[in-house]
Order: structure tokens, then sequence, then C-alpha cells
């Protein structure tokens, strides 16, 4: 499976990236356990360089026992905002973006990036989280 996103974002694109505020379904399933540091590093590199993108990393989570559905199996679901597609696509088409995929590559054996548009009105406010695994290992570096 291609994991770079230059593979499918011509196919894919809409012609509207300007619609508004977009959270990006991230599935992530690891090589290994040990996969996790080269992925926490690349989170934490683009999450720095590419801050002008107006990224935003609203959740991460291990998955549990699935309930209900076929989707596959799957490690970790993250959820990413950014102001609009174009923000989105624009940063991982950019080279500053481009220089940390391999890490992503390193540690992934596949995900699915699944853009969502809200079609009920929200709210988001900060909430602080106390604790968590990925908060510990990246505090550690």
């Amino acid at each position: 499976m291609e994991l770079n996103p230059l593979a499918t974002l011509d196919s894919v694109q809409p012609a509207n990236l300007d619609s508004g505020p977009v959270v990006v379904l991230n599935l992530l399933k690891f090589k290994t356990a040990a996969s996790i540091h080269p992925y926490l590093d690349y989170i934490r590199k683009v999450s720095a360089v590419c801050s002008d993108s107006g990224i935003e990393l609203l959740y991460a989570g291990a998955l549990k026992e699935q309930i209900q559905g076929e989707i596959g199996d799957w490690d970790i679901v993250l959820l990413a905002r950014y102001p609009s597609r174009r923000a989105c696509y624009e940063m991982f088409r950019s080279e500053k973006y481009q220089q940390f995929h391999p890490l992503a590559e390193q540690a992934l054996e596949r995900r699915v990036l699944w853009p969502s548009e809200p079609v009920m009105p929200y709210k988001t406010q900060t909430v602080d989280f106390q604790g968590g695994e990925w908060l510990a290992l990246l505090n550690a570096v």
C-alpha cells in the first residue's frame, strides 16, 4: 500500500478546497509495537515545521474492541483539524511535509486518511488531558 498522500491527492481532490474547516480521520496500523517511536518523531516534526498549515491534532487514541461493522484491524485513530482542505492538501504537497514522510513509512504498515466536514454545528473547547502513553513518550525526548 502506498503511504504517501501524493499518490492519490490529484485523483481525489474536489473542485472546492475552501469550503471551511476539515477534520481528517487517520486510521493507523503500525509495523511493530516499537514503530510508535519513529511515528511520534514524525508527528512532532510535522506539527512543528508545518504549523503554518493550521494543523491541529485534536485526538489520538488506541482502538479497542470493535462493536459493529467491518473496517479492518487498526491500532490508532488520530484526528487532525485544518482550516480548509486547501491548507491540508497544500501541506501534504509541501517539501516541508515530504521531508518527514519517510518517518511515517518507516513506522506504518498502512493508514487511511479521510477528510470530513461538519454536518452539525459543533462547539470546540480546550481540554487538557493528563497522562497518556504518547504524551509521556513525546515528553521523554
